[in-house]
């Protein structure tokens, strides 16, 4: 299914780059609903439901992220990005929890935050297994290399490090290199 094609999609914006001022706006149209994105630079995205998306100030979004949120009306439900973050081209951030991400984080192109899952207890189907979901909070100045999965109740600390092509299925402490499938970790940051 084409991106133009998908159910409740309230924001799809293609083929241009979009810096925000004190007011939002994307293609002479302004997103209602949409947060904060003061100076920030925004490139095509897709939001299902962008007053559930909270951009904090000078960010800079690249081609082709795509914002999910699948509980609107849950006031827990919604991803916030704080001031100065960097999400590369080609990530994901699938919200059934709040995703936080802190401040100066940098986010590599390909990576995915999904914060859902399903139980797979023995004696049900796989498909009628109960949905789980946790929040994904990484805290300020951490970075996130290219084409990583960071999973559901996972904390990243500040100052930490994720290697490229990682699953991230725990909490980081802060001022940590991991690396691995799943993460596991490396060193101290020094």
């Amino acid at each position: 299914m084409s991106n133009m094609n998908r159910p409740n999609t309230l924001a799809i914006i293609y083929n241009k780059v979009i810096t925000i001022g004190h007011s939002i706006s994307f293609l002479g149209l302004k997103i209602r609903g949409l947060q904060g994105g003061r100076d920030s630079k925004v490139e095509s995205i897709t939001c299902n439901w962008p007053n559930k998306l909270i951009l904090g100030y000078e960010c800079e979004i690249q081609n082709g992220v795509d914002f999910r949120i699948w509980h609107p009306f849950n006031n827990e439900s919604y991803i916030k990005l704080g001031n100065k973050v960097f999400v590369g081209h080609a990530c994901e951030f699938v919200c059934n929890e709040k995703i936080i991400i802190g401040n100066n984080c940098l986010i590599a192109s390909k990576t995915t935050f999904n914060n859902t899952g399903h139980e797979y207890k023995i004696n049900a189907n796989i498909n009628q297994q109960p949905i789980t979901s946790q929040a994904i909070i990484l805290e300020d100045d951490v970075w996130i290399g290219t084409s990583c999965v960071i999973l559901q109740g996972v904390t990243i600390g500040t100052g930490s490090i994720v290697a490229a092509g990682s699953v991230v299925n725990k909490s980081i402490p802060a001022n940590e290199v991991w690396a691995g499938v799943p993460a596991r970790f490396i060193k101290k940051r020094i």
